[in-house]
């Protein structure tokens, strides 16, 4: 659906992390918001912070990886364009 990579950089180090329909499940179920809706709509960096932090199970709570954080970027985008239908 959404093939989304994000490349999440903190003081231990990067990593790059697939963002996985649980993830995307937890997002929604955390903003009350689709996922998609979020990025076209209602954009903010806490969203995209919040992605990179349960993507990539840090035992840290949201917070404290917070302070540890230093940029989240999308590496990735797998999803399909829509086909049209003649």
């Amino acid at each position: 659906m959404f093939g989304l990579v994000l490349r999440v950089v903190t003081a231990d180090g990067a990593d790059e992390v697939p963002v996985t329909p649980r993830v995307i499940v937890a997002f929604e179920r955390e903003f009350q918001t689709g996922l998609g809706r979020a990025f076209q709509s209602d954009q903010k960096a806490e969203h995209m912070f919040w992605l990179g932090w349960k993507a990539s199970a840090t035992k840290k709570g949201f917070d404290a990886w917070l302070d540890t954080l230093i940029d989240v970027q999308i590496v990735e985008s797998t999803e399909l364009p829509l086909l049209e239908t003649p």
